[in-house]
């Protein structure tokens, strides 16, 4: 297998570069080919690498980064044949938790990116969607594996990369406390949605157009979601006011928002959306403009490196997929550590 490396250095709260080196040696020590290492330096260098790789016939790109990093590198993958391998470096790491990957944290071996490697080497490749983004009067699109958001969580991610430092030091809390600043003048505001041509007029605090189950670090919000059926699934949180989102916010942690009327919840390929007065927009974390808005499927254009313990329920052909460890056997598997 010949393989790329990318690395985030900015992402998360270590430093991850003596585990890229652990990890490089324990890949080539296992029959891949080592085709570059790069480490990224600002926005749109993992994409760059990316197209690096598909060029140079890659079979995979293994990418150690946040969400963010990652949305980036599929700018450069999708519609190749090289996949992408998720190595979890960053704040959230919320497609590696759906992936079922271990994350930083204490209960974590202390060299997770090379465990990472390992399962991921030990997994299958499937095809799955991504998303695609186009402001209007933008030349780029942006792609997505996780969601697009519009509004008040779009709005909360901009506070938190205005202040790097604060998320560095403080993590998931720094979401927290940029949610708390953003409460306090936020009221919501009227939009046009149309999906896949249906049209519906709406007070819009927040809008999520999801193509995996899990959102943030550990809500599920959109439990039925598919990786590979074609689809986005969209959930639209309506009203006005620091109240209504905060309890929208209430809701969404519970895993009652699926029985909230104030929430419209859609299946669509092709999404638009247009607010009275320009909202903040969002891909995995990152921000990227402001509406209008048109959001579309590209059906299976990304081959993904899958973990056999990745939840069935992700992919369109469930029963043929392992069923997911329990925790006892994935604390088992965990706990051994490969050497490099």
């Amino acid at each position: 297998m010949k393989v790329f490396v990318i690395h985030n250095p900015a992402a998360g709260q270590r430093d991850i570069v003596a585990e890229i080196g652990q990890m490089v040696e324990y890949l080539a020590g296992h029959g891949c080919a080592i085709a570059g290492v790069e480490q990224t330096h600002g926005h749109g260098d993992a994409t760059t690498y990316a197209r690096r790789a598909v060029v140079l016939g890659c079979d995979a790109v293994l990418a150690a980064g946040g969400d963010g990093t990652l949305s980036q590198v599929v700018d450069g993958l999708a519609g190749s044949e090289t996949a992408l391998g998720v190595l979890p470096a960053g704040t959230g790491n919320v497609m590696a938790r759906q992936l079922g990957l271990p994350v930083p944290g204490s209960l974590w071996p202390p060299y997770s990116l090379v465990t990472c490697a390992q399962l991921l080497l030990e997994g299958r490749v499937r095809r799955v969607d991504v998303g695609r983004v186009d402001l209007a009067g933008g030349r780029l699109a942006h792609h997505f594996l996780c969601w697009v958001g519009v509004g008040f969580d779009a709005q909360v991610n901009v506070a938190v990369n205005e202040e790097l430092e604060r998320k560095h030091r403080l993590g998931m809390l720094a979401f927290v406390v940029a949610a708390g600043l953003t409460l306090r003048d936020y009221a919501g505001t009227s939009a046009i949605v149309r999906a896949d041509g249906r049209r519906v007029s709406r007070r819009l605090i927040m809008l999520v157009a999801n193509n995996i189950q899990l959102y943030g670090a550990f809500m599920k919000m959109a439990p039925y979601a598919i990786l590979d059926d074609g689809l986005l699934d969209i959930y639209c949180f309506r009203g006005r006011g620091a109240a209504r989102t905060v309890l929208h916010g209430l809701r969404l942690l519970l895993n009652q928002h699926l029985l909230d009327p104030e929430v419209d919840m859609y299946r669509a390929r092709r999404l638009e959306i247009k607010t009275a007065r320009p909202l903040p927009v969002h891909v995995d974390g990152e921000p990227i403009g402001y509406t209008p808005v048109v959001v579309e499927v590209e059906p299976r254009s990304l081959n993904l490196m899958v973990p056999h313990g990745a939840p069935p329920t992700l992919f369109s052909d469930a029963g043929e997929l392992e069923e997911p460890a329990t925790p006892w056997q994935r604390m088992l598997r965990l706990a051994k550590i490969p050497k490099a």
